[in-house]
């Protein structure tokens, strides 16, 4: 009955480890603004700017502006989502003389969404790096020992039936979804190109797909570090 005990805390274990790689991946990702400047040149954004830019129905002149102004627009953004929704209503951009915010009250409605949907994301993220060290801690301390074939083997099996899911109901499905669950009924979310400046400066849901992929390699590269350290303490325990 302990065995199966601690065979069950290791899989939380391992499992909490996980999800703390994804949480370091997705900050250290965001103090890079996602890797916009990069994605800019791969999904080549500028062009996208150039031909949705002058189609938007409420705001025009997004296309007029260099790159640079692309990149800052963005890192605001990041900003404003990483800090309560901070500034976003004051995201502007120049037109001639005139300052020209590029936003308007449905999409900053939905980036104040995305910002609390961060704040919760940063808890689990927290509870899972304290997971993960307090549930080692005390399994090494008790001088139990991971089954690493079964443990790891069970959930990288887990990790590639959700991949395989995805990959059979479509990942624009199964974004589409997340998003019904996670936002209020009430608050629009899905913005046409001539109708969001927002959405054409990110070429969303585009560079999300690059931005995602992006994260799941770094975190699997930080969750093998964790493994191989947990496994060089283990041998010396």
């Amino acid at each position: 009955m302990i065995r199966r005990l601690q065979a069950v805390m290791w899989f939380v274990a391992l499992l909490a480890g996980f999800f703390a790689a994804l949480f370091f991946s997705w900050n250290l990702l965001a103090s890079q603004d996602y890797g916009y400047r990069w994605f800019y040149d791969i999904y080549d954004i500028e062009r996208h700017i150039d031909k949705f830019g002058p189609q938007n129905r409420y705001i025009s002149g997004l296309e007029l502006v260099d790159r640079d102004d692309h990149e800052r627009m963005f890192a605001e953004i990041v900003h404003g989502v990483h800090h309560q929704g901070e500034g976003l209503a004051q995201i502007a951009f120049q037109r001639g003389e005139q300052s020209v915010v590029l936003m308007r009250s449905p999409e900053i409605v939905h980036l104040q969404d995305v910002a609390n949907l961060v704040d919760a994301f940063q808890v689990f993220g927290f509870s899972s790096v304290l997971t993960a060290l307090l549930l080692v801690i005390l399994l090494l301390r008790s001088g139990s020992q991971p089954a690493w074939f079964q443990q790891l083997g069970l959930l990288l099996g887990l990790m590639a039936v959700l991949t395989v899911m995805t990959f059979l109901i479509g990942p624009k499905t199964v974004f589409y979804q997340m998003h019904v669950w996670m936002f209020p009924p009430d608050h629009e979310w899905f913005f046409y190109y001539q109708d969001s400046l927002m959405t054409t400066l990110m070429k969303a849901p585009v560079i999300f797909g690059g931005i995602a992929l992006a994260m799941i390699f770094l975190a699997l590269v930080l969750f093998a570090l964790y493994i191989a350290v947990l496994r060089r303490y283990c041998r010396t325990a």
